[in-house]
């Protein structure tokens, strides 16, 4: 194993350690520090840059949505906002970043806009299913960990422009430019995308610009500066049948300065500060006239810096910090002037946390521990223990439990009567991981999830009240992949959950708790020697809802993508890419008002240079 750590955001985060086999193993940031994948005791998965160029996809809801876990309520056009949820626990409690700077819109239910992330700029996604909270605070859930692409070291400079064109006018053009001059790397993209709506009521412009520029300081460490600039207007709905018409404006800016640096061996400082901005607007009205229901806006302005000292190699460490976030939150609502959505408040959070790895033998050892102060909020202790066992080469068995909090909605206190508690969560996960069975891996985990002081709000009373309620979550999880045969391989998930509350023993819907069960399958091509690559997936969801909402539960829908460069020795040789979504027109969604994408098309063209 390297006994040199590396951090989120630095120029070389994609070490490779060899796992004896064809697989790979790298340092996954999903933990503080890095660890390499057979020493993480929850459970991961990992989505790269070359799973996202082949899936031809445009946001990050199109890469979750491939995901065992991660269920979307529907997929429409791309760019819409749309809510998910992670083995069961609602995307408010997911906490999702991009190189450390966090995204969730806390005046907005925290909830993080996945359908406003474009994919052009990232590297890789961590995805940790499961309370996360003992390293990053508020996960109940889980984490989407994004890190971006660096600066291309072996050249001056080199990059891509990229455009397609699909049905309903759905244009997605962009380019990126990289490289490296001495010590100073730079790394450049940006982007349109745009559709007139595969549904109707859900059209989409989208602008986008992402930048970071490192420099290097030898075996010191190095520095990075990052920039995020995205702007982005929808028509989220519309209904004849209702006479209804929901439009929004979102917009995001922010910038991060990050610090690596070796005070000594195998002790690693690390500086992390960053600050943006969050605003979003929302309208509801008729179609039929200019009646408006609801006219609101919230902004979010948000600071914070986190500081951390490594000391030890990767498999045995000791990593603590302290961090410090501020966020002024400002929302109003013009037309009933309701005040529940009119207020303006100010949260600070200061944290610290102790976490490392011990490693004995083939067993390592993982305990963590985190203090969250929050001033609007009651105070949050969070630890987790994980053990991991590598049974043989090529099999590790992990367990992990961990007590973790998610903050609650954060709006104007009156609504909430006073209560300001966290939503805390007690879970368990068991599972193994394992290449024992030729050209197959396959991972398993059981999960159990204790959840209390989940909010249920009631907007039928005159003031609108709040109660706390008490749930349990558990399932299965099942991951595979094959190696490549003749080109093929084939990769799938399988999840099951069941939810039910404490007090009543009632069965949770899915709209308070995710599907009951969903299936995803994969069938990958390449051939290098003909330069074709593709991807057939597919997805089936059951849903626990209401018949009342008119779902429709019953189709799988398969997406197929293929990309084909023809004259593939010349690097600057075009890449010809084609799309056919939701390949038999099935419908996959739960209420009869918001149905999803019906088939469409997509083709398209890229360089590199």
């Amino acid at each position: 194993m390297p006994s040199q750590v590396r951090a989120a955001g630095d120029d070389d985060n994609t070490d490779i350690l060899s796992l004896g086999d064809n697989r790979q193993e790298q340092l996954l940031t999903t933990s503080r520090p890095p660890r390499p994948t057979s020493y993480i005791a929850e459970n991961v998965t990992v989505v790269t840059s070359s799973d996202i160029e082949r899936l031809n996809a445009h946001t990050l809801v199109e890469v979750l949505q491939t995901v065992p876990g991660i269920h979307f309520d529907v997929i429409q056009t791309p760019g819409n906002s749309v809510f998910f949820s992670l083995q069961g626990i609602t995307n408010r409690h997911v906490l999702v970043q991009i190189d450390g700077v966090p995204q969730n819109f806390i005046s907005s239910d925290n909830i993080a806009e996945l359908g406003a992330i474009p994919v052009q700029m990232i590297e890789r996604v961590e995805i940790i299913k499961g309370a996360a909270s003992s390293s990053w605070g508020s996960a109940l859930g889980g984490v989407v960990n994004i890190i971006t692409k660096s600066p291309d070291p072996e050249r001056k400079a080199g990059g891509m422009v990229s455009g397609s064109i699909g049905s309903s006018y759905t244009a997605d053009s962009r380019g990126e430019i990289s490289g490296t001059v001495n010590r100073f790397g730079y790394y450049l993209t940006g982007g349109n995308l745009r559709s007139d709506g595969l549904v109707p009521g859900t059209q989409v412009r989208f602008n986008h610009g992402f930048g970071k520029l490192t420099y290097d300081l030898g075996t010191k460490g190095s520095i990075a500066l990052g920039f995020d600039l995205r702007d982005k207007r929808t028509g989220l709905e519309d209904s004849i049948a209702y006479n209804y018409h929901d439009s929004s404006d979102s917009r995001y800016a922010s910038g991060y300065l990050n610090l690596r640096y070796a005070l000594a061996d195998d002790l690693n400082l690390t500086l992390n500060s960053y600050g943006g901005r969050r605003f979003m607007t929302a309208k509801w009205g008729e179609l039929t006239s200019s009646t408006l229901w609801r006219d609101g806006s919230t902004r979010e302005i948000y600071r914070g810096a986190n500081l951390g000292l490594t000391w030890g190699t990767s498999d045995n460490n000791l990593s603590a910090g302290v961090e410090y976030e501020r966020n002024d939150l400002h929302s109003r609502e013009l037309v009933w002037l309701d005040p529940v959505d009119n207020f303006d408040m100010s949260m600070d959070r200061w944290s610290g946390y102790l976490n490392g790895i011990w490693t004995i033998g083939r067993l390592s050892i993982l305990p963590g521990i985190r203090f969250d102060h929050t001033n609007l909020l009651d105070d949050a202790y969070s630890y987790s223990l994980g053990l991991t066992y590598r049974l043989t080469d090529s099999t590790t068995l992990r367990t992990y439990a961990a007590r973790g909090y998610g903050m609650p909605v954060v709006n104007n206190l009156s609504f909430l009567n006073g209560i300001r508690s966290n939503q805390n969560i007690q879970t368990v996960q068991a599972g193994f991981e394992t290449t024992s069975i030729p050209y197959l891996w396959l991972k398993g985990t059981l999960f159990y999830n204790n959840i209390w002081k989940i909010q249920d709000f009631d907007l039928s009373t005159t003031p609108a009240t709040v109660t706390l309620h008490d749930q349990v979550r558990q399932g299965a999880e099942l991951e595979l992949r094959t190696s490549p045969l003749y080109g093929l391989s084939m990769s799938g998930g399988y999840t099951y959950s069941d939810s039910w509350d404490k007090a009543t023993k009632a069965e949770l819907t899915s709209s308070n708790s995710g599907p009951r069960q969903n299936l995803k399958l994969g069938l990958n091509y390449d051939n290098s020697d003909l330069g074709l690559r593709g991807t057939l997936n597919g997805n089936f969801v059951k849903w626990n809802v209401p018949a009342d909402q008119n779902p429709h539960l019953s189709a799988m829908i398969w997406n197929l993508h293929l990309n084909w460069k023809p004259f593939q020795k010349h690097e600057s040789a075009p890449e010809l890419f084609f799309s056919i979504n939701n390949i038999f027109n099935g419908s996959q969604y739960i209420v009869d008002f918001k149905p999803n994408a019906p088939r469409w098309f997509e083709g398209g063209v890229r360089v590199r240079f």
